[in-house]
C-alpha cells in the first residue's frame, strides 16, 4: 500500500467521521428540544413525586428476597 493511498484513505475516512458528527449534532439537538418542549408540560412536582414513587418501587423489589435472588442470578449470567 502506498502512501498517497494511505493517505486518501485517511482523508476519507476523516471525511466520512465529519459527516457522522454532523448528523449527530443535529439529532441530539432535535432530541433535545423536544425533551425540553415535552418537559415544560410536566409540572415539578409531579415529576418528583413520580421519581420517589420510583425509588420507594425499586427499592422494595430489589429488597425482597426472591426478586434479588433473580437479579443476581441475571447479572451473573450476563457476566458469563
Amino acid at each position: 500500500m502506498s502512501l498517497k493511498h494511505l493517505n486518501s484513505r485517511i482523508s476519507k475516512c476523516r471525511q466520512d467521521m465529519d459527516l457522522q458528527r454532523d448528523a449527530i449534532v443535529t439529532l441530539v439537538s432535535s432530541q433535545k428540544s423536544v425533551i425540553d418542549r415535552e418537559a415544560k408540560r410536566i409540572p415539578l412536582p409531579v415529576a418528583i413525586g413520580g421519581a420517589m414513587v420510583a425509588g420507594f418501587v425499586a427499592e422494595r423489589f430489589f429488597r425482597s428476597p426472591s426478586s434479588s435472588q433473580l437479579f443476581r442470578a441475571y447479572m451473573m449470567w450476563r457476566a458469563f
